[in-house]
């Protein structure tokens, strides 16, 4: 059978009018629209985050990434249309960063997912008192009070520059507390605190910037208990933000390595916050 001829019409083809034109002309079919989906943390250290996104529905040509540095400057990061995973480098310790992920097509962006990540600490530290006694050998008597326990360390509110701590004192009494923390220089800070008092508002903070704060509980000037916590501090320009104290805020047996609180924001936006495995509360802002 031979094949037909190079200028053989298609015989699907619609016939044509007295101008040349087809009768019913083909109706081109829209391409998928992309969609871009939960960009979120897969890694984070005190100078880099790891990011990843999948893309459920159709591709895109590329991808930007933007964000502000620690000096507030915008920064954009071009990405290829492969890709799902991205590592920022240069960043700050401590430091709470919002990224946002645009999906292109043809040279527009098309779609966007956002997430907030903080940076990891650089080493913890434990803070000597700065008059602390060599502590001695504790007698063994019975008839020695008990020793007091002090109780959670928490955040009840949190501004760009303070944080309201407060904790409990479940059993006994100490003579006084003394909070230790670093500023933003990374001098060492000490509060003290009268025994009585079962809250404090740090002022003089640094917005955007985590701090560990470690609780001591007093008796004859030597240390008896401690607790600590993590706090990141408001965004700069906002107001007093919530604190959430739930999921148990305990861990009553073993530990996790870290936690990841999802959410969706206002315009239905998936959200991931990282958080470290040491803490008990998280300010959502």
């Amino acid at each position: 059978e031979e094949p037909p001829s190079p200028s053989e019409e298609p015989r699907s083809e619609a016939p044509l009018t007295e101008d040349n034109q087809p009768e019913h002309p083909q109706t081109e079919i829209a391409p998928i629209r992309a969609v871009l989906w939960e960009l979120k943390v897969s890694s984070v250290t005190p100078n880099s985050v790891q990011l990843q996104w999948s893309v459920p529905k159709g591709s895109f040509d590329s991808f930007m990434l933007q964000y502000r540095d620690a000096q507030g400057q915008p920064q954009a990061v071009p990405i290829d249309g492969e890709s799902r995973s991205v590592t920022v480098p240069g960043l700050s310790p401590s430091r709470r960063y919002r990224f946002h992920l645009y999906g292109l097509r043809g040279g527009k962006r098309t779609n966007r997912v956002s997430t907030d990540i903080v940076t990891a600490a650089e080493e913890p530290e434990e803070l000597p008192l700065p008059s602390e006694e060599p502590e001695t050998e504790s007698p063994t008597s019975d008839s020695l009070p008990a020793q007091p326990v002090l109780g959670e360390l928490k955040a009840a509110s949190v501004t760009p520059d303070s944080v309201g701590l407060q904790w409990s004192v479940p059993k006994g009494s100490f003579d006084s507390f003394m909070l230790q923390y670093r500023d933003a220089q990374g001098q060492p800070q000490a509060l003290p605190i009268d025994g009585e008092s079962r809250s404090v508002t740090v002022p003089g903070l640094s917005p955007s910037r985590r701090y560990r704060f470690h609780l001591y509980g007093l008796q004859g000037g030597k240390r008896i208990d401690h607790v600590s916590t993590d706090v990141i501090t408001g965004e700069r320009g906002s107001g007093p933000q919530m604190v959430l104290q739930a999921w148990g805020w305990s861990v009553p047996k073993g530990s996790f390595d870290s936690f990841m609180l999802q959410y969706r924001d206002a315009q239905g936006q998936p959200q991931a916050l990282p958080i470290d495995g040491e803490s008990r509360s998280v300010t959502v802002p």
